[in-house]
């Protein structure tokens, strides 16, 4: 039998191998002509004046050094004026007439190839179909850049984007776009209109904003294949601010827009790779009577993210009766700012936040103090934005804990940027990799581990950061619960089984149903706000519920017309283009009716998922 990577194997080991090291050959050639000519010319030009002289020395009439200087010069452009004439001409100048034409032509083919090198980057760039576009330079940029070329197509646009990636330096998966990606005419030229996603990371919100607005006008006739838009937001509290403002709209069929922060992002990144046992993949049982505290030296973006995140973790793992998780916060402004969180952020209502005013975000004297009611601290998270003072102070923590409570009781986090060098110094901490050398530093045991954040959280994991996706795994998942209850077994019906193996036409009907939250909320004259502290829940009234269940049953029944479906039985042994509940409200069981109404039920809580709640514009009080 033949197996699946026969032919590839096989066109590898012919043609394509001559054709890989084709490539590799023109690749170097590229980079190092200009190197091949400077050497060739210096070479023929030293060469051609030893020569010159030797010959105009013999005739000392003619002899000038001009003359000698003039005619080797003469060499580069084929002139042979002083060959006319048969004779015999000193060794190095004849090596000079023929190597001095040779580095004339190289010069030559690296000054073409360089500009037809760049058009036809741009070609490809304008062409492209089916890639990434990452507009601006800086970290988050870069760290998208290096980890996406890998596998992906990648079109860089940045005014300073050939600075940024020199041809030396440039991944072969990357083009380079130079040009202000706000402009719609440079976005055009990274083929925007065919792309799957484009990232927007300049340095300000509203730059990323006009990335995402001259992407929506350029992505048209994309309703099958939207275009997926991710704008960096600066301020991580903006988040749930615009995802509100952009929910409340009617969806665009061919373009998604959500919001992002590299903080946020690692801090579910961090909480992924280092969790607290409660939160491990492989927890199980009741969450504890009394959680082991967690500490957060400083309060930087990642830090408020870190806190925000352990919250919520600990809300959804514990519920609204479990025990208080304790964090200790270290910073210099750190009461007032966890003030400001608590305001922010209702899930902070299931956490002990004690907030340490420190000159640097150290370790605090006083949660040593509290370790004789608490115990030790499980981790410490060292989120200082100075990667010199964070080793310092999760070093220092990890001495003081460790003369406490002796190695590994507490486990030290530290924060770095994209350079992983602190990781190898200190040890190769995922025991899952190959071996690594013997690192120079001793990591206290392992009691002392390095998170960079852009490496650990990038790039963006496209079905997290999409509300839409979000929204329709969310319903999927409220679905199959409510299913369960109704005695219905996994596996029982096509929609019947987890999001990761659910049929692509119904995670299609799943979106389409996610995209339409907005209408919803419209129709009864309700807004979407970030979620806060002193909110109230929500609920639909009855009647709210009974109306917005038909509605939603009218436009499920559009969505499946759509596609071609009909009334009738539900074929289970492959996809099917008929379905019963393909009728009017009157007509539907009251099985499939409430289906709707759980739909409408669930709302609420999907959007709170998000950090949203809805607020009423004109329901009485």
């Amino acid at each position: 039998m033949i197996g699946p990577g026969a032919g590839r194997q096989g066109y590898l080991g012919g043609p394509g191998i001559v054709l890989a090291l084709a490539g590799r050959l023109a690749r170097w050639l590229r980079h190092h002509l200009l190197g091949v000519f400077a050497v060739l010319g210096v070479i023929a030009f030293t060469l051609g004046l030893i020569g010159m002289y030797r010959l105009f020395k013999a005739t000392p009439a003619t002899f000038s050094w001009p003359n000698v200087v003039y005619f080797t010069a003469t060499l580069f452009l084929l002139d042979g004026n002083v060959f006319v004439g048969a004779g015999h001409f000193p060794l190095t100048l004849e090596i000079a007439r023929f190597l001095a034409p040779l580095a004339t032509a190289v010069g030559v083919a690296d000054a073409v190839s360089t500009v037809f090198a760049q058009r036809f980057e741009r070609f490809r760039a304008r062409r492209a179909r089916h890639h990434v576009v990452v507009c601006g330079t800086g970290p988050t940029a870069s760290a998208l850049v290096d980890r996406l070329s890998q596998t992906k197509r990648v079109v860089l646009v940045a005014e300073d984007a050939q600075r940024e990636y020199p041809d030396t330096e440039r991944p072969a998966g990357l083009l380079r776009v130079v040009g202000d990606p706000v402009e719609p005419l440079v976005l055009a030229k990274a083929g925007i209109a065919r792309a799957d996603v484009v990232y927007g990371c300049l340095p300000d919100t509203s730059s990323n904003l006009a990335i995402a607005l001259a992407a929506r006008r350029l992505a048209v006739d994309r309703a099958d294949q939207p275009l997926r838009c991710l704008a960096q937001v600066g301020d991580l509290s903006l988040i749930p601010h615009l995802r509100a403002r952009r929910i409340g709209l009617d969806d665009d069929a061919g373009f998604r827009l959500d919001f992002f922060a590299i903080e946020v992002l690692g801090a579910h990144a961090l909480l992924n790779r280092h969790p607290p046992s409660w939160a491990a993949a492989d927890a199980e049982g009741a969450p504890p009577a009394q959680p082991a505290p967690l500490v957060v030296l400083g309060l930087s973006g990642l830090g408020r993210a870190l806190v925000m995140e352990l919250a919520r973790r600990w809300r959804t793992f514990a519920g609204a009766t479990g025990a208080l998780l304790p964090i200790a916060v270290s910073d210099p402004d750190a009461v007032a700012k966890l003030a400001l969180l608590r305001a922010r952020e209702p899930a902070l209502s299931r956490v002990v936040l004690t907030g340490h005013d420190t000159q640097n975000g150290e370790l605090p004297p006083a949660v040593l103090a509290a370790t004789d009611r608490l115990g030790p601290p499980e981790f410490v998270y060292v989120c200082l934005g100075d990667e010199e003072r964070a080793l310092l102070f999760g070093l220092d923590a990890a001495q003081v804990l460790n003369e406490h409570f002796g190695v590994r009781r507490t486990t030290v986090i530290v924060r770095t940027g994209r350079q992983r060098s602190l990781q190898d110094v200190f040890g190769q901490q995922d025991t899952a990799l190959p071996a690594t050398p013997m690192p120079l530093l001793e990591n206290l045991r392992g009691g002392v581990r390095f998170f960079a954040v852009n490496d650990e959280a990038l790039p963006l994991d496209l079905g997290d950061t999409d509300l839409i996706e979000r929204f329709a795994q969310a319903s999927h998942n409220r679905y199959l619960e409510a299913e369960r209850r109704r005695g219905q077994a996994m596996g029982s019906r096509r929609a019947m089984v987890p999001w990761e193996e659910l049929p692509e036409d119904l995670r299609d009907s799943n979106r389409a149903q996610a995209a339409q939250f907005g209408e919803v909320l419209r129709t009864q004259n309700l807004m979407l706000m970030p979620a806060g502290e002193a909110d109230s829940d929500f609920a639909f009234t009855g009647a709210e519920i009974e109306q917005l269940a038909q509605q939603e049953h009218e436009r499920w029944r559009r969505e499946r017309a759509a596609k071609g479906f009909t009334v009738g039985p539900v074929a289970q042994d492959g996809p099917d283009r008929r379905h019963p509940a393909m009728v009017d409200w009157a007509a539907l069981t009251e099985v499939d009716r409430e289906r709707d109404r759980d739909v409408i039920r669930t709302l609420p809580d999907i959007l709170a998922h998000a950090g949203l709640r809805i607020v009423p514009l004109n329901r009485p009080s």
